[in-house]
């Protein structure tokens, strides 16, 4: 059946950051779940603003939807500059409104979501805004969101063996994140097509209800 794919997104732009290196922690818990894995860094995603049929001429997007039209899986991780998802991140999904075919937007696709920075309340409503985005995309959101101040050590090298409590969030996430996209491959194709089928017929009345809808 081969291994399922996720897509981890970094929705910060400066090149090294917490959101990139979280997002590059979480990749190799997937691969260490068997799950093959592709990473957008903030640099990856900063494309011009969204506008249908910019993949047939900017091959930045084109990579980054093809990625997204194979994904099993996509995590999320944003910083929680001013208590929500970041503009980047945000621009970097509206591209998902040009997938089509038979399984338009994420629709069935597993979404972890990660919020990146010091203030709780900031995260709680990253958190919330990153669901609410999953769920506008037809994703479906895992039950964990993990809120963190800083990247957790890798495994291998905790001192006592143990995991921190961050480490254990995110490994619990990526989990039923590798967990339920191996569930949609199993599903594939029948059961998928039929609600892709379903709808296809309130795609437009869709696409109306989620148009009103830098970095740590």
């Amino acid at each position: 059946m081969g291994a399922p794919h996720i897509v981890l997104i970094s929705g910060s732009l400066r090149a090294g950051s917490t959101c990139d290196r979280v997002a590059s922690w979480c990749a190799l818990r997937c691969f260490e779940q068997g799950a093959t894995t592709r990473i957008f860094t903030g640099a990856d995603i900063d494309f011009p603003a969204y506008r249908p049929g910019l993949e047939k001429i900017d091959d930045a997007v084109a990579c980054f939807l093809g990625e997204l039209r194979r994904a099993d899986g996509v995590v999320l991780v944003s910083p929680t500059y001013h208590a929500t998802v970041s503009g980047l991140l945000k621009n970097a999904l509206d591209f998902v409104n040009d997938i089509s075919g038979p399984v338009p937007y994420l629709e069935g696709r597993a979404i972890g979501t990660v919020a990146v920075g010091m203030a709780s309340q900031g995260a709680v409503s990253t958190l919330t805004t990153l669901r609410t985005i999953g769920h506008a995309l037809r994703a479906w959101p895992t039950p964990i969101g993990v809120a963190i101040c800083e990247v957790p050590a890798e495994p291998s090298v905790e001192e006592d063996g143990r995991l921190s409590s961050d480490a254990v969030r995110l490994v619990e996430m990526v989990s039923q994140v590798v967990w339920m996209a191996g569930a949609r491959m199993v599903s594939q194709p029948a059961d998928l097509n039929r609600r892709a089928a379903r709808s296809a017929t309130s795609h437009h009345s869709f696409q109306l209800e989620i148009s009103d809808d830098r970095s740590q």
